[in-house]
């Protein structure tokens, strides 16, 4: 296969997917060589005009403000918009965070906030064959099910990766030919990243000991699997539909209907409401205790994870916030959404005339009971139903007398701002039921 059968092979997969012609386009580019190979091809393909690189300086090394010049100098000679931000990992993880988690969160945070901007369409981001193999290796290792073994999709929303059928190596041969250049990122060499150990010493062992095949039968591997994943989530929303109460804001599922399920079903079922309410993913051991419990128990409740329990009771299995039960603090910047409870909770401001769908308008300056309206549904959250939210200057809420107040301060502030509180379970109910 030759260097000029990338750019055709290319636009192949843009035309399979769809992708060819909806614009404009983002694309994520550190300065590496996959990025890199992802500018050019775009560049090949669409007006500079139709795209908008994003470059993060994560702050972590001392050398990666370079970074950000390589990428606007070449993005300058392509006549493309670039978009360079510095957001310190280490300064901006949250507390037993990760940096890898935390510059993902990052980088998808900015990607987000720069789309809505521009109004892109779709997200492209660089992940090669390669790292659909390592990534399929690593949540093997983990300990995954079926489904974590297909890996990172195609696509998911506007994020899409159309590389994911070139390997590394043919795409920096693609660069050489084109007289374009990368940056190295030092940090890829050392070991003291999960990936760059699986990069750099598990998969060329394997290819040397095992298998010089090894990557490509990973990549299939995950590409077998993603097909059945999607099999998988059809299946399990169909039966939701059937064996779930519709009319229940969260979700709600009979349990004589679900214990009649097939036991490899029924955990894939409870996997797939995890996922609609966009819950950290419970391990095999978790998902089995919690099946058990399910087949063999009236009444339980199980946690899942900090933010949601799972009760059973009077012939029910509902999903339900734990932050009912207890008092918690956000500290909330302007703009800035945080889980809660199984909510997403924002604090925008709002002209003092502006009305809102969702949310609470309340002047400083007045302490008032906190009740939340959409459309025709009231959330009387006068109870427990509400964080303590702090934010510089703007308001305080805490519970007095067995109910959530916005307090007045000393000083009178002139802004007005907006609690926005987003339930998960809309993501349930529209997938489902809309």
């Amino acid at each position: 296969m030759t260097k000029g059968d990338v750019p055709r092979r290319f636009r192949g997969v843009m035309e399979r997917r769809g992708w060819l012609g909806r614009t404009p386009v983002l694309l994520g580019v550190s300065g590496g060589s996959d990025s890199m190979s992802l500018l050019c091809l775009f560049s090949q393909l669409y007006e500079p005009s139709q795209l908008i690189v994003v470059h993060m300086d994560h702050g972590i090394r001392g050398a990666s403000c370079g970074d950000g010049e390589f990428v606007k100098k070449r993005c300058a000679e392509l006549n493309v918009r670039c978009v360079d931000e510095r957001r310190p990992v280490p300064e901006l993880s949250r507390k037993g965070e990760s940096e890898e988690a935390a510059g993902r969160r990052l980088r998808y945070e900015l990607y987000e906030e720069t789309a809505q901007r521009f109004g892109c369409r779709l997200a492209a981001l660089g992940h090669t064959r390669d790292d659909l193999a390592e990534n399929a290796l690593m949540n093997m290792a983990r300990g995954c099910g079926l489904w974590g073994v297909a890996g990172m999709p195609e696509q998911r929303g506007i994020y899409i990766r159309p590389l994911l059928s070139f390997r590394r190596e043919e795409l920096r041969d693609f660069l050489r030919a084109q007289g374009w250049s990368w940056v190295e990122d030092e940090t890829n060499a050392l070991d003291i990243y999960q990936r760059n150990r699986v990069r750099n010493e598990v998969i060329p062992l394997l290819a040397r000991e095992v298998n010089p095949g090894v990557v490509e039968h990973l990549a299939s591997l995950a590409e077998e699997a993603q097909l059945w994943r999607k099999m998988q989530e059809d299946r399990s929303a169909a039966l939701c539909r059937e064996i779930s109460l519709p009319r229940r804001g969260w979700p709600c599922l009979s349990l004589s209907k679900l214990r009649r399920v097939h036991e490899f079903q029924r955990r894939e079922l409870l996997r797939f409401v995890g996922r609609r309410l966009g819950l950290a993913a419970l391990t095999r051991p978790r998902i089995e205790e919690l099946d058990r419990l399910t087949c063999r128990s009236g009444r339980f409740v199980f946690q899942w994870g900090s933010e949601v329990d799972v009760e059973a009771g009077g012939g029910l299995l509902c999903w339900h916030p734990a932050a009912e039960k207890r008092q918690e603090a956000l500290r909330l910047s302007l703009g800035e959404t945080a889980r809660w409870g199984g909510w997403n909770v924002s604090l925008r401001l709002k002209d003092a005339s502006a009305e809102s769908d969702f949310g609470l308008r309340c002047p400083l300056d007045e302490a008032r009971p906190v009740v939340l309206q959409k459309n025709t549904e009231k959330y009387d959250v006068t109870t427990s139903f509400f964080p303590v939210i702090f934010q510089k200057n703007v308001f305080r809420a805490e519970k007095k007398q067995n109910r959530w107040e916005i307090l007045r301060h000393s000083v009178k502030y002139n802004i007005v701002a907006q609690v926005v509180l987003s339930p998960l379970v809309g993501r349930w109910r529209e997938s489902l039921w809309n």
